[in-house]
């Protein structure tokens, strides 16, 4: 897990994230067919992306090098609107 540049990395060691399973995890209650079977309710990554949302950054996932998942939050730079997700300042 890292900081840098407005933008919180973390990486997993585990199985990874299927590449057709990619565009559905932030999806609410969405859980792979082989994550059914384990503890939760799929609302973790719906909660991540929904509070990203509201202060206009960005999550994504990318399977890591070597195994695992990468995810990576980015905020704007200070002094962007939140409600601008193209990251463009307010007027003054």
């Amino acid at each position: 897990m890292g900081v840098r540049d407005r933008t919180v990395t973390v990486r997993d060691h585990g199985p990874g994230i299927d590449p057709a399973h990619l565009p559905h995890i932030f999806d609410r209650f969405y859980r792979a067919p082989e994550a059914r079977t384990m503890p939760g309710s799929g609302l973790g990554l719906a909660i991540v992306k929904q509070v990203a949302d509201g202060h206009g950054a960005t999550v994504t996932v990318t399977t890591a090098p070597g195994g695992g998942a990468l995810f990576k939050l980015r905020f704007p730079a200070a002094g962007t609107d939140p409600e601008d997700h193209n990251g463009t300042s307010r007027p003054s």
